[in-house]
């Protein structure tokens, strides 16, 4: 109470420009309640209060200042985590899925959400929000490295020809040589919200979202290269074309479109869409991938809409795809096939020749459904050498064979 009355005084006082200080008193000596009955004060301690060795020692770390100040540097820290044992994949306990597409092995080792898969010849690279890059051997199923980081991985991509891993935390883009300490590993500037990551093959450049924009990175160089614009909300993927000897990328944001950009001379320079995608769907984005002459896109409103890419035109959607959003899309090119994953586990197999078919005759497009992953989402998917991998909410990858 008398430091809201020396502050409410202050601010009078400044108003009337009888006060020139810029900040409001901070350190104000509290006065203890005075026992009833008593003329004198009781200078003790109130209950539950550190003792004055505590304070000193709190008022030495935080360099001489108030003790308010070295608890508030302590509440904003953050939080240690425990080292998590190391991980292993196991085969299956029990075959489950369709006959078709089954669970064949489990990764186990994460202590939270794997939010990212990248699988290339023999290894396979996770991201979780435990802050850890796993990297796995599938050869003898047993992790062979592991980095932490100070914030969550939200996007991993692997690297075979040059051992690389570039991981998107939630402040920066990291490269990581797996044949080298984990502490070495090279990070850009600050990104803010970002949700996003491709690494085109044969480029020069890394791309990934910043809020409501995309940045990408000279990898050779490592230097900034330019920004994309256009989207109103953050975009949450990408993606990477050729058409008629020309190369694009492609978002999909929160805020309902896709929208197309010029990116054959690579981005050096604040560019703008080239076409935008209409009609859009009726929510966020979460994930585009391109077969082919096609683009298809998966939205929260459990949406997946068909695009002919040349002509800019929608071809076809399912609606709904899924009961919950759609967050995940892969191509399986041995089945000719769209993968799709969903927020409730769910995991579909739709046929790309008869994809948009009416719901009335939805057999004819729907290949497979499994419940992949009971009780947790779906954060990702991808597919390799005739499996198909998912990085789950419940801690962990699944290697689904076919």
């Amino acid at each position: 109470i008398e430091l809201m009355n020396l502050t409410k005084q202050w601010y009078q006082r400044r108003v009337r420009g009888l006060d020139t200080r810029k900040t409001p008193p901070r350190d104000v000596k509290i006065s203890p309640p005075r026992v009833a009955g008593s003329r004198c004060r009781d200078t003790a301690s109130p209950s539950g209060s550190p003792s004055l060795e505590r304070k000193d020692s709190l008022r030495r770390r935080n360099g001489g200042g108030s003790l308010g100040a070295a608890v508030w540097d302590r509440l904003q820290s953050p939080l240690p985590m425990e080292p998590a044992p190391e991980g292993h994949i196991v085969p299956a306990e029990e075959k489950t899925g369709h006959e078709r597409i089954s669970c064949v092995s489990m990764v186990k080792g994460h202590t939270h959400s794997v939010q990212s898969v990248s699988v290339h010849g023999k290894i396979m690279v996770t991201g979780s929000s435990d802050r850890t890059i796993r990297v796995w051997d599938l050869s003898d199923g047993k992790e062979a490295q592991r980095a932490t980081f100070p914030d969550p991985v939200k996007k991993v991509v692997y690297k075979t020809e040059e051992s690389m891993v570039y991981a998107l935390t939630n402040q920066c883009l990291k490269a990581w040589d797996i044949r080298t300490d984990p502490k070495t590993c090279r990070s850009t500037t600050l990104a803010e919200f970002p949700s996003a990551l491709l690494y085109p093959p044969g480029s020069n450049f890394i791309y990934f979202s910043t809020g409501i924009s995309v940045r990408s990175w000279n990898v050779s160089q490592w230097t900034a290269g330019g920004v994309l614009h256009g989207h109103s909300g953050h975009v949450m993927c990408l993606e990477h074309v050729q058409l008629e000897n020309k190369k694009y990328i492609i978002t999909g944001s929160r805020d309902h479109f896709c929208k197309i950009y010029d990116a054959t001379d690579g981005i050096v320079s604040s560019r703008v869409p080239t076409a935008t995608l209409n009609p859009p769907h009726f929510d966020g984005i979460e994930s585009i991938v391109c077969v082919n002459e096609h683009l298809y896109s998966g939205s929260r409103d459990t949406t997946i809409k068909q695009w002919h890419l040349p002509t800019k035109k929608e071809r076809g959607s399912q609606r709904p795809a899924h009961k919950d959003r759609v967050q995940a899309l892969t191509y399986v090119p041995t089945l000719n096939a769209l993968a799709s994953a969903s927020r409730n586990g769910t995991l579909k197999l739709w046929n790309e020749e008869n994809f948009g078919a009416a719901k009335s005759d939805q057999t004819k497009s729907l290949i497979v459904e499994i419940n992949a992953h009971p009780g947790s989402s779906i954060q990702d998917v991808t597919f390799h050498d005739n499996n198909i991998y998912t990085a789950s909410g419940g801690c962990n990858c699944e290697n689904m064979g076919h």
